[in-house]
């Protein structure tokens, strides 16, 4: 089996027919605890809505009801980012069988999206836009996004690659095209 890694984040191995990245979520440990305490503070409000909720009646109770509901959308979006960033690790994976894409927390494997290897294609590095305000945001410690790989073509392409600098995206989708060329030629002897 050969391994290489590409910056800090990123290890590649390849054994046999398998090629397979893992991309880390490790982020400096003010930056971790930072969003740990934000979170808290986000528990705290949620819980003064959760007893105005309880304790008010009428149209304020209303007002609580609709702001807690917002709440639970961003404290579910922020315990994403604070779990993806204590124990996540995007894993890619190349085979005969096709490519395989899934978001693992600690030893507990996330759900993988899949595509035979027919329909995979080479993989394409997105062009940062530093002019882009929604890419900005996608590249912040506290969100779980920034993908900069697309395999694939058409309504859903297959994005990996979170939060990657374009050098290290470059360099790993080099390693996966090359994989890919040797996997399809053996697919066709």
């Amino acid at each position: 089996m050969k391994t290489h890694r590409i910056g800090h984040r990123i290890q590649v191995s390849q054994h046999a027919q398998r090629w397979i990245a893992t991309v880390g979520s490790d982020i400096p440990s003010w930056q971790r605890r930072a969003l740990e305490g934000w979170f808290g503070a986000w528990l705290a409000l949620g819980a003064m809505f959760g007893y105005g909720a309880y304790s008010s009646a009428g149209s304020e109770r209303s007002f609580y009801l609709i702001c807690l509901g917002f709440w639970a959308f961003f404290a579910v979006r922020a315990f994403r980012a604070v779990r993806w960033r204590r124990s996540g690790v995007e894993v890619v994976q190349l085979s005969p069988e096709g490519l395989e894409v899934r978001m693992d927390h600690g030893q507990r494997p996330g759900k993988p999206t899949a595509i035979p290897l027919a329909q995979v294609t080479r993989a394409e590095v997105a062009a940062p836009n530093p002019r882009s305000f929604l890419e900005s945001m996608d590249q912040q410690f506290w969100v779980v996004g920034g993908d900069r790989l697309s395999v694939g073509k058409g309504r859903r392409p297959v994005v990996f690659g979170k939060q990657l600098s374009h050098s290290e995206a470059a360099q790993l989708a080099e390693s996966f095209n090359a994989a890919l060329k040797k996997l399809q030629r053996n697919a066709q002897n």
